[in-house]
């Protein structure tokens, strides 16, 4: 592997509450406007939660539009949309045997399952003989994208909690770098649903209000949905973008400390960050600012300020995401990453929606105002379920 290779990010697109395109999702970001939004009980919970939905009145008019057949499901409509606006605008072939897939999501299409149909998962036979269930499986809405492109590889589904897409951006960069492939597409999507609602609802990791990433009156997370594409590729494209964005290292580690919740010195995430700064040939002086998880939660919040104080990035600029879109699991590596690029091309460094006054336990320098800055290299970090941690470098060449 050729650790050094450049691996250049070619084109992108995000689905939010925000809009459809990357560049809606980074006008109302730039203008500071959030997507959360309050959904009355029913729907995902018997009470009111603030989330941030992807609009349906307008997907089912864009996939329309784009002639992507109706039988689809919504998660299936929404990254066949996202995956196609990021490959028109990259001028790569998705069929073409030197471009692979990865997709990112924890939960897929667990919101086709209805109450009724779990009952019937008696036995191993049970499920063998029941098509329906197969057909919600991760691996095949990876072999759906797959063929819906035709692509010829073998598809791979990165599903590893809330890192799962800054796992499958680094995933894809190392199979670039490995030489295997040339080309990679990286599509990341999840649904707020019942299920998922309902076991954070049960966690009590769910604030009545919308999230305050490391605020004082911080007291848990937004959920939302969305689905965002990034192409890689060794090949430098410059397109319509001027300026050359590289994925330049990336690293994982696991602290193993507890089934959700966070290592709370730190460490692991810090070991991941230090890792990919090496991989990067990136010293902690030269990070520009930090794109961070910044769940609200107050663990998790508290950890990365531990975290960035382990890996000397206290006195970084560090700005969370959250609060203009929610937490959107398997997709929001894959978004916050798009968001780091346009960062970068922009020269801007984004408020940290929600944020008010410091609430961690160490040091952050959070930012709390939309503002211009010289920027080179972002870090972006994310942790989530069983102690896992993941980081990138992206850098501006």
């Amino acid at each position: 592997m050729n650790l050094s290779l450049p691996v250049f990010a070619v084109s992108d697109n995000i689905i939010s509450s925000l809009g459809f395109t990357t560049a809606e999702n980074i006008r109302w970001i730039s203008r500071e406007q959030t997507g959360i939004g309050y959904v009355e009980p029913g729907q995902f919970s018997s009470r009111v939660f603030p989330f941030a939905l992807v609009n349906d009145a307008e997907l089912n008019e864009k996939t329309e539009s784009s002639s992507i057949p109706n039988h689809f499901t919504r998660l299936e409509r929404m990254m066949l949309l996202s995956a196609s606006d990021a490959l028109n605008d990259s001028g790569i072939d998705s069929s073409n045997n030197r471009t692979v897939f990865v997709i990112s999501t924890t939960k897929g299409n667990i919101g086709e399952f209805s109450v009724q149909k779990f009952k019937t998962f008696s036995s191993p036979e049970s499920i063998k003989n029941q098509k329906s269930k197969i057909e919600n499986a991760l691996w095949v809405l990876g072999e759906l994208v797959r063929n819906y492109f035709s692509n010829p590889n073998p598809v791979i589904v990165v599903s590893n909690a809330c890192v799962s897409g800054v796992l499958a951006v680094e995933v894809a960069a190392r199979l670039l770098r490995c030489g295997k492939y040339d080309h990679a597409v990286v599509v990341g999507g999840d649904l707020v649903t019942r299920f998922v609602v309902s076991g954070f609802e049960s966690l009590l990791a769910l604030s009545g209000q919308p999230c305050r990433p490391y605020d004082t009156r911080r007291d848990g997370l937004t959920l939302g949905e969305g689905c965002a594409t990034i192409v890689l590729s060794v090949c430098s494209h410059s397109g319509k973008n001027s300026e050359q964005i590289v994925i330049s290292g990336g690293a994982n580690s696991n602290d193993a400390v507890h089934i959700s919740a966070p290592d709370r010195t730190g460490a692991g995430l810090s070991l991941a960050i230090k890792r990919a700064l090496k991989h990067s040939g990136v010293s902690a002086a030269e990070i520009d600012a930090v794109c961070s998880h910044g769940t609200a939660t107050v663990y998790n919040d508290n950890m990365e300020s531990h975290a960035m104080r382990l890996a000397n990035l206290s006195e970084t600029p560090v700005y969370g995401l959250k609060g203009y879109w929610g937490h959107t699991l398997g997709a929001a590596g894959v978004m916050e990453t798009v968001a780091v690029i346009h960062s970068l091309r922009q020269q801007l460094l984004f408020r940290t929606f929600g944020f008010e006054t410091s609430g961690t336990s160490e040091k952050l320098n959070v930012v709390d105002k939309t503002k211009s800055a010289p920027l080179r290299s972002i870090m972006k970090t994310a942790s989530g379920f069983g102690g896992c941690n993941a980081a990138l470098v992206v850098s501006m060449i």
